[in-house]
């Protein structure tokens, strides 16, 4: 990454300023970008921080508006989950305009930590435990994923480093907010170093789980028929009789980006799987039908994050 060019997603928060100040004391070309989400009344002031130390550091800055009419659209997601996506559309959008080699954000360890939590608490497999990655296919990278909050506090303090709060991080109306403001501390006030030992699970997952792939494409190759995006067809498949197989085969699929959530009637699939008959079968979005000893898999990804 030593001539590698970075968009820096800039909020104006203490974990975006202190990545901005990181990147501008190294020799690397640099684009700052700051997303206004146009929900809060005193973005102004963030937008204008952002700017003014991007003035400073003689870093290019660009302000992006997400159309506030995304968020009347019922029946799409959570507000979270429409403000995320929207966010990236826009950050993707000048990463290729500028020709942008990587995006930057600054999720820190205590995001990580919350984000593990949260999807063991609603459930989650491998592929889902590893959580936010340090970097993804698609060039967005998080080059502050290895410190704490306090960490980025005490770099703050120790360079002076200006930040404003957003007034929404504090409303446990949102139920990560919840995590982050009372859940975890606390745990961790109860067992000291909850935090690192959930981002632990995460970098054991981002280790453990290309290596378990790689096991299961060698088990299914022979299996495997043809796929494509959310697809997949596969000859004279039948699930062995043991515990266990149904999971590592919806791990299998999860890598494919054929996903669904866990619930009751995934053992009555796994039963399904283990018999030569033809049947159709639903589970969530993701469509099984096996005809004449093919087995056909159309679903849909998860866990882009």
């Amino acid at each position: 990454m030593s001539d590698s060019s970075f968009l820096l997603a800039v909020s104006g928060g203490l974990d975006s300023m202190c990545m901005l100040h990181f990147f501008a004391c190294k020799d690397k070309p640099l684009f700052a970008a700051y997303v206004n989400h146009g929900i809060r009344r005193d973005v102004v002031k963030d937008s204008e921080l952002v700017k003014r130390k991007c003035e400073e550091y003689n870093i290019p800055f660009y302000e992006l508006s997400i159309d506030p009419k995304i968020f009347d659209v019922s029946g799409k997601g959570g507000f979270e989950a429409i403000a995320r996506e929207a966010r990236y559309n826009l950050l993707f959008e000048l990463k290729n305009k500028l020709g942008a080699d990587f995006l930057a954000t600054a999720h820190h360890k205590n995001d990580q930590a919350e984000t593990i939590f949260l999807r063991i608490a609603r459930g989650t497999g491998l592929k889902g435990l590893r959580g936010i990655l340090p970097e993804r296919e698609d060039g967005v990278t998080r080059p502050m994923l290895q410190f704490t909050k306090q960490d980025l506090l005490n770099y703050a303090e120790q360079n002076k480093i200006e930040w404003r709060e957003d007034s929404t991080n504090k409303s446990v109306e949102y139920f990560r907010n919840k995590v982050r403001l009372q859940v975890l501390p606390s745990i961790e006030s109860e067992c000291e170093g909850t935090i690192n030992s959930l981002a632990h699970i995460a970098e054991l997952s981002q280790k453990i789980y290309p290596k378990a792939i790689k096991i299961l494409d060698s088990y299914f190759k022979p299996f495997l028929v043809s796929e494509s995006k959310g697809t997949v067809l596969l000859k004279y498949f039948y699930l062995p009789p043991m515990q266990g197989y149904g999971e590592l085969f919806k791990m299998w699929l999860a890598h494919k980006g054929i996903s669904w959530e866990e619930t009751n009637e995934d053992a009555k699939f796994y039963e399904k799987l283990q018999k030569k008959d033809s049947f159709r079968f639903r589970l969530g979005k993701v469509h099984f039908e096996r005809k004449k000893g093919l087995l056909r898999v159309c679903g849909c990804i998860f866990y882009n994050r």
